[in-house]
């Protein structure tokens, strides 16, 4: 894998993360259960109210498996990463309807959502 390569796909790889994490928050709200954190991830884990976000977790999870493996890692594969990602967040025509409509959601009521779909959408743009 080249260096410029990687740097690419670790920028989109954090983006995700961000997005990642601020929709975990945003989920969470304000509920005193999830002031343990501990609490948190075991119902992202389980919860069906964090169901909703399992197709970002499999992506974060399927990109940096295919970072790791350094010799067969591609810009193929980085392209089909963002691809996945930029359907996540509603570009395209065969996007994920829960995911956006919950996202969407997320955007008009938390501040870092919004930033962090900035983001990733800037990484994208980089990407192509």
């Amino acid at each position: 894998m080249s260096d410029d390569l990687a740097k690419r796909a670790a920028e989109l790889s954090t983006a995700l993360r961000d997005l990642h994490k601020a929709l975990i928050h945003a989920e969470a709200g304000d509920d005193p259960a999830y002031a343990n954190p501990y609490t948190l991830l075991f119902d992202v884990i389980g919860n069906p109210r964090f169901a909703w976000l399992e197709g970002l977790s499999q992506l974060i999870v399927v990109l940096d498996e295919a970072r790791a493996d350094k010799e067969k890692f591609s810009a193929e594969i980085l392209a089909d990463a963002a691809r996945s990602a930029g359907r996540l967040i509603g570009e395209g025509e065969d996007h994920d309807t829960q995911f956006r409509l919950r996202h969407l959601m997320a955007v008009q009521n938390a501040p870092d959502v919004a930033i962090a779909t900035g983001k990733l959408r800037a990484t994208l743009v980089r990407l192509t």
